[in-house]
């Protein structure tokens, strides 16, 4: 997958353009618990996998 792996925590988004694996979003669907997939919602993608690791959001910019 060349330098996606570097830049992405995992690729289970991807699943989401799947049509056989509709509704694997939604966290009751037997799809998401079966393969134990995480913040598939739009409301959570933007939330950190690993949230000890976040960048620290008041550590500022370099200029």
């Amino acid at each position: 997958m060349g330098c996606s792996s570097d830049l992405f925590e995992d690729h289970d988004v991807l699943m989401l353009f799947d049509t056989k694996l509709d509704g694997i979003e939604l966290p009751d669907s037997d799809i998401h618990q079966a393969l134990g997939v995480v913040n598939l919602q739009a409301d959570d993608w933007f939330e950190p996998f690993d949230s000890d690791a976040a960048r620290d959001p008041d550590r500022g910019f370099r200029h």
